[in-house]
């Protein structure tokens, strides 16, 4: 095969500009509309409209504030344990660009920008610009991925880091001579990356065995001074490998590998940062507390070999790129068992194709790649979570690899022309469909979307008002609540996470927050919080009006003031004794009127009691009466005939 014919400059100007300016102006295009309800069919999740605010909690209170925590009894430190990298970072953007959620977006945004460009330039010096245009397009154009890089999420933030790595691991295999600068930069990149999402913990065992790899190999070639070709003996390649520890690219990448682990260990040194650790891999494998990561992990990869997980994966999150990653696996796999063939029957190895050819070898940027996604295949299997930004992590390699082989196909030189002719026009209908896919998605989405999450802050302002200043200057307006977060985020007030189950949720702790406002859903979990800890927060509550939150009504409660609350507990005192004073007044009355009537019922019972007597006196007065009659009919009777004698005289 000829080598390709080089193509102009100005061309290759040209399509850089065009390219990077379209994927640049889809991000930057209406930045404060509201993602999709739905991003991708079937992935649950709701991490793009509910955690942008989370995630930008710290850095915006010391940006506003002054301090990282607004409260010495807030519970909630999240990112600052585990993502310094992004709470500094993104502080040191609010410090530069202001505080607001456009700003927040922007600095994912720039993010992903760069990891297009560079994907962009290392696919071009190492495949050339069809496989640069192609890995970029696809890659730009993946739906699920165009949303993520347009919000305020780690996401877009990690990939960066994470592809200047894989650019620096690149130059170090392309520039042996500038091996220290470049096992420099892929060390700080690859921290970089673990210090703002733990996801980038998933590529350090690849990493340490392939900066090592690559620093010994780059020692053996300017120990030889020039590249030379890998020898024929394992063996020998070994000894030659291990003989560069003695030089600077060997034993600095062997180096940059130690302080890897040496910042990593310091991180898992620290309590708070392993109890994060342990919470995001129950979480990240749906371990139960009584369960093992490790043996729940395994259990799911098993499952999701065969789940819907991995259909939804290849068929509905990034179909194209994943299915012709695994094309090139097959490739390569192909290769390797036909050069182990020749090797085992004694043949000649079969000669080496130019790179713009489907039968050439891997570059050892393009096993990077592989291993990247394999891994990360691996550890979105072993999640019960069908979740956007779990598996974003899939989309670099996938890319890279679905990108290199469509180029090496355009470029292949086909047995017959007329093969040609169908492979590039295959493959330009096959890209043309997924842009006009991606591009129609986005003219839908731009013309159903709202700013409801913008106008948040604005509305909330209109109904609460500029406050009071406390005795530090700064606005006494504490807000609390499920979508509170988003609400207060372009505006001046203050703001707590109060999350039933994990943090802030004890009576003493919420009444210390000195909260003054709450925005409140129907059925807002932290309003179910506050009721069951503090119930006196929701007495005496003013509804000041409500907000339309992605078509969730949201209501305004101003709580009480300390004034109010007393005046409320004074009056509820009031109320109370003069319960008492009725209860007493009652049983008074009550007992009153139990000794009247007792008194009552003696004097009847006496009475009754005087006439049994007076009948009982007149009872016997008749019976003595009727004796003396009785004794007198006695005495009559005897002077009649029949009688007793009469007297002789």
């Amino acid at each position: 095969m000829q080598p390709a014919r080089a193509r102009p400059a100005w061309l290759i100007a040209v399509i850089t500009v065009v390219l990077l300016g379209v994927l640049g102006g889809l991000r930057v295009w209406d930045l404060g509309l509201d993602p999709p309800e739905q991003v991708v069919p079937h992935y649950r999740g709701q991490a793009h409209f509910r955690d942008e605010a989370a995630k930008a909690h710290e850095a915006r209170n010391r940006a506003i504030f002054g301090e990282w925590r607004l409260s010495a009894l807030d519970e909630y430190g999240f990112w600052r344990v585990q993502s310094p990298a992004w709470v500094y970072g993104e502080w040191l953007w609010f410090e530069a660009f202001g505080v607001g959620l456009i700003q927040a977006r922007m600095f994912v945004v720039v993010h992903g920008l760069v990891a297009l460009i560079l994907l962009f330039w290392l696919a071009m010096v190492r495949h050339g610009l069809p496989a640069a245009v192609i890995s970029t397009g696809l890659m730009g154009l993946n739906w699920a991925y165009l949303i993520y890089s347009r919000l305020a999420l780690m996401e877009g933030a990690l990939l960066c880091w994470l592809i200047i790595a894989t650019c620096a691991l690149a130059q170090l295999d392309r520039r042996p001579h500038q091996a220290l600068r470049w096992i420099s930069l892929a060390v700080f990149a690859m921290v970089v990356a673990c210090l703002i999402k733990q996801t980038g913990l998933l590529l350090v065992p690849l990493f340490a065995l392939a900066l090592p790899w690559l620093g010994l190999r780059a020692a053996r070639q300017t120990r030889a001074g020039a590249v030379e070709r890998p020898r024929p003996s394992w063996r020998a390649a070994t000894r030659a490998l291990l003989g560069g520890l003695r030089h600077p690219p060997g034993w600095a990448a062997v180096l940059g590998v130690l302080v890897l682990f040496a910042v990593l260990a310091a991180l898992f040194f620290n309590p708070e940062y392993q109890q994060r650790l342990a919470f995001n891999a129950e979480h990240f494998t749906g371990a139960q507390e009584d369960q093992s990561v490790i043996s729940r992990a395994a259990k799911v990869l098993l499952n999701g070999l065969f789940s819907s997980r991995l259909r939804l994966m290849f068929l509905l999150f990034a179909p194209v790129m994943l299915w012709l990653s695994v094309v090139e696996i097959v490739r390569v796999a192909w290769l390797g068992w036909r050069w182990r063939r020749a090797r085992r029957r004694g043949e000649a190895a079969p000669a080496a194709a130019p790179d713009q050819d489907l039968e050439a070898a891997p570059q050892v940027i393009d096993w990077w790649m592989m291993g990247w996604l394999i891994l990360a295949l691996l550890a979105n299997l072993a999640s019960p979570h069908r979740a956007i930004r779990f598996q974003l992590i899939l989309v670099p390699p996938a890319a890279w690899l679905g990108g290199v082989l469509l180029a090496r196909a355009w470029l292949h030189r086909w047995s017959r022309p007329g093969l040609g002719r169908v492979a590039r026009a295959g493959i330009v209908t096959l890209l043309s469909l997924c842009a006009a896919l991606s591009l129609a998605r986005y003219a839908l989405w731009l013309g159903q979307a709202e700013y409801s999450a913008a106008k948040l802050g604005d509305g909330l302002e209109q109904l609460i008002g500029d406050g009071d200043l406390d005795g530090d200057g700064v606005v006494d307006v504490v807000v609390v609540g499920e979508f509170a977060a988003q609400a207060v985020f372009d505006t001046g007030y203050r703001h707590f996470y109060v999350r039933p189950g994990q943090f802030n949720t004890s009576p003493e702790i919420i009444r210390g927050l000195g909260i003054t406002h709450m925005v409140f859903e129907d059925g807002d979990f932290v309003g179910r919080q506050l009721q069951r800890s503090t119930p006196e927060l929701l007495e005496a509550r003013t509804l000041l009006g409500t907000l339309e939150f992605r078509g969730r009504p949201l209501k305004v409660w101003a709580a009480a003031t300390e004034e109010e609350r007393a005046a409320l507990e004074a009056a509820r005192e009031a109320d109370a004794r003069e319960r008492a004073r009725k209860r007493e007044l009652a049983k008074s009355k009550a007992a009153r009127r139990a000794k009247v009537q007792a008194a009552r019922h003696s004097k009847a019972a006496k009475r009754a009691g005087q006439g049994e007597a007076e009948a009982g006196k007149q009872g016997s007065a008749a019976s003595k009466q009727g004796s003396a009659a009785s004794k007198q009919g006695s005495a009559a009777a005897a002077g009649e005939p029949g009688g007793p004698a009469a007297d002789p005289r």
